[in-house]
């Protein structure tokens, strides 16, 4: 039987589920209510992304922390990383529930992997403003335009990166649609191809992730499923029929042993408000 663990006052460190964000963001609004600082709750993301930018180092945009302190029960967030705007998407868990699996791999940012991808894309946006001068942002970016000055890119590396970033911005739109739509097979899709493309072109996934996410697909049960967090190992996300979470991840996870030795662990979600004191 696979280890069901349900994350209310546990949360595995290096597991890629922003564990370093939920500390800062946890300790700034509790600093701010002990001491009657009355920190907006926006204001608590940004000082907890300038900690990991200064600290550890990991240059990490404003999602993981804004989703710390702004989320909603049942719901997800469309969050404009520009503007900060955003948009709270239902999601209903009555026949899909969201269940991580834990490859077990070491996770961990400050190695600098994350910083290199990070460059290479702020790099690959220089060239893509040289050849599309009305350009300011990737989100101004087609898929179609990278493809056609592929030839400009001197590293490959650059151009895939790039690919990948103009692809996930046109698939995070349509994703908010389909949810919208109450389409949640058309938005697990979009998560198999969000881990193709964080696979084979932003290459932050590795060869346990991507046996998971294989083993994912051969069950229909399972509609989505892709690596979350920074990559290098950590979870996998999976979208699960609800009545069959248990039977389909423990078979997953005795296909993981018997093919890497390592005892994965799942964990089942539930999607709750961001930071708040407790009763």
């Amino acid at each position: 039987m696979a280890l069901m663990l349900y994350l209310e006052d546990f949360l595995p460190v290096g597991a890629g589920l922003s564990s370093s964000a939920a500390v800062e963001c946890g300790l700034a609004f509790a600093l701010s209510n002990i001491f009657n600082l009355d920190i907006n709750r926006v204001d608590i993301a940004l000082i907890s992304q300038k900690a990991e930018h200064t600290f550890p180092g990991v240059q990490c945009g404003i999602m993981d922390q804004f989703a710390s302190v702004m989320g909603k029960k049942d719901h997800v967030l469309l969050l404009d990383c520009n503007t900060l705007d955003y948009e709270t998407l239902p999601f209903d868990t009555e026949e899909y529930v969201i269940a991580l699996i834990n490859s077990k791999v070491h996770h961990s940012l400050a190695e600098g992997q994350y910083n290199v991808r990070r460059k290479q894309s702020e790099q690959g946006l220089q060239l893509l403003k040289e050849k599309y001068p009305d350009a300011k942002t990737f989100r101004d970016i087609t898929p179609q335009q990278v493809r056609d000055v592929k030839s400009a890119f001197e590293e490959m590396d650059v151009y895939n990166r790039c690919l990948y970033v103009t692809e996930e911005i046109e698939r995070t739109k349509k994703g908010a649609e389909l949810l919208k739509n109450g389409d949640k097979k058309g938005f697990g899709e979009l998560m198999y191809k969000t881990h193709e493309g964080l696979s084979k072109l932003y290459n932050v996934s590795c060869e346990e992730l991507d046996f998971l996410v294989e083993c994912a697909k051969e069950h229909c049960e399972i509609i989505g499923s892709r690596l979350m967090g920074g990559g290098f190992g950590g979870c996998t996300i999976n979208l699960i029929k609800k009545n069959e979470v248990e039977e389909i991840t423990t078979a997953i996870v005795k296909k993981y042993k018997e093919k890497f030795e390592i005892d994965a662990e799942v964990y089942v979600m539930h999607l709750s408000d961001g930071t708040h004191l407790l009763d």
